[in-house]
């Protein structure tokens, strides 16, 4: 059945042309033998709208391209990945344009598939579900599953693709309370490499759902997602602490960190990070505190970083709608800007270590110091609890690293690019430290986090590999799906 609808695509697109060259993207994309919907458009370098279309959150290795799409409906999906398969043309398709790996940057001169009107958000309060559109970020399901009285696991940043998340994963400050974002995931609505629609789930095709679940980016386009949702926790009210302390104050905190990871409550979340400020022209620890139940709990879980005596604190209850877009002091439109250079390195962890953090921090302190256009750049520490992901048998999806107390994120940012190499180096000499203390055997890191230097086994587990290769060859043998950290068509 595949091979013959491979077929009929291929006589399809006969008629327009097989094999062009990159030189006439445009007249391939503008011929008038391809029905695309009136809701398409199409835009091409130096017009109105391709910035819109293809402008990512980092501009650090970011791919390049001749010609955008922003398709109107599924058929245009389909349409856009059997032109460009057919000739030849390296593409990839977008949600929130927040990933960040290096291996972008090998997509030269391609074509931007941009899924912005994919935008629908369907919340089924009886049924407990929401589908939306691949083009939908976190900070749109935030409203309307409140107001449903429901809740789902999120990423912190709201400016993330939601399907683009779930792909990899889907880590976040209600992992221990709901799991993954994956474990909440039921059905996607797919376009394979061939073009072909089809409905991946448990029931339909559940070999590949399980491999999109975890390394999902590497088979196709999701064109919409449903979830299980959840009954607003503690009635959608949590408790939210904002903090920040002095340099001096690291190893302390991180000490009760790792105090903390020992015997963490679901509901509590913490994320740190180093920041310089600039008007006291030294180093800081912000950190961003959750408790996902009742003040009183959280206050009681929360009390070994408060009596740190941070510099500056705000404790207060908030709408689970309103709590990405006010934690960390509000931060989270500064934190979504996009067009800056963001060279990041990330690590997960089993073992959490304040030695090693410590000597993290002291490390970023000291690039602040010798190299100010690096200041932008960061150590960050996220303390999710594992309860939830552990929760769920590690063979049900291909998500490998269920048994993390921690993930770090080391940001390599700059203002001059002639500061791009020491703050590279920097993070690269404190990431090989991190991974020595991280309490797995090599390097392990959530494939969303990958810089993309990394191997597949350290971002897909060598256990998971084999399986994943072997359906990678099936449904992706030419890897035009490859850009984004991919999968082996063979393993080992």
């Amino acid at each position: 059945m595949i091979c013959s609808f491979a077929i009929l695509l291929s006589f399809g697109y006969l008629a327009v042309g097989a094999a062009v060259p990159y030189s006439d993207l445009r007249a391939l994309l503008q011929n008038s033998s391809i029905q695309w919907s009136p809701q398409t458009e199409l835009f091409f370098p130096n017009t109105t709208g391709f910035k819109d279309a293809t402008q990512r959150w980092s501009s650090f290795e970011e791919p390049t391209y001749k010609a955008a799409v922003r398709p109107g409906t599924e058929l245009d999906v389909q349409t856009a990945v059997s032109i460009a398969t057919l000739n030849n043309i390296p593409f990839l398709a977008t949600g929130g344009k927040h990933g960040y790996s290096t291996s972008f940057g090998e997509l030269d001169d391609g074509l931007a598939i941009d899924l912005s009107n994919f935008n629908t958000i369907n919340v089924n309060k009886n049924a407990s579900t929401v589908t939306i559109g691949g083009g939908v970020r976190f900070s749109d399901i935030f409203d309307p599953l409140y107001a449903a009285g429901k809740e789902l696991q999120t990423g912190s940043c709201p400016c993330v693709g939601t399907v683009g998340a779930t792909l990899g994963g889907g880590v976040g400050r209600y992992q221990g309370v709901h799991g993954l974002i994956i474990d909440a995931l039921l059905s996607v609505r797919l376009v394979t490499a061939i073009g072909k629609l089809i409905t991946v789930s448990a029931d339909s095709n559940p070999e590949l759902f399980w491999a999109l679940r975890g390394a999902g980016m590497n088979f196709g386009v999701v064109t919409s997602a449903t979830y299980k949702v959840a009954d607003l926790t503690n009635g959608g009210q949590v408790l939210s602490a904002d903090l920040i302390y002095p340099g001096s104050v690291n190893g302390s905190f991180f000490e009760a960190l790792e105090k903390l990871a020992a015997d963490q409550p679901k509901e509590l979340s913490v994320t740190a990070a180093s920041s310089y400020d600039v008007h006291t022209n030294s180093t800081m620890l912000v950190a961003n505190i959750v408790y996902a139940g009742p003040e009183d709990e959280g206050r009681a879980a929360m009390a070994p970083f408060l009596d740190l005596e941070p510099t500056t604190q705000d404790v207060y209850t908030v709408a689970w709608n309103e709590l990405a877009g006010k934690a960390f002091f509000g931060m989270a439109s500064q934190m979504c800007t996009k067009g800056a250079p963001h060279s990041t390195y990330g690590i997960n962890v089993r073992e959490v270590s304040a030695a090693a953090y410590t000597r993290a921090f002291d490390a970023m302190d000291a690039l602040y110091a010798t190299t100010p256009a690096a200041r932008s750049s960061a150590f960050s520490i996220e303390v999710f609890s594992n309860a939830g992901p552990m929760a769920v048998p590690d063979d049900e999806t291909a998500y490998p690293w269920r048994d993390s107390s921690a993930l770090i994120l080391l940001q390599s940012s700059w203002t001059d690019e002639s500061a791009a190499d020491a703050a590279n180096k920097n993070c690269e000499e404190i990431r090989a430290d991190l991974v020595a203390s991280s309490g797995y055997d090599d390097h392990a890191v959530y494939v969303s986090y990958a810089h993309g230097d990394e191997t597949p086994e350290q971002m897909f587990g060598a256990e998971k590999l084999p399986r994943l290769a072997a359906l990678k060859q099936e449904w992706d043998p030419n890897n035009v799906f490859g850009f984004g950290n991919a999968v082996p068509t063979s393993y080992p």
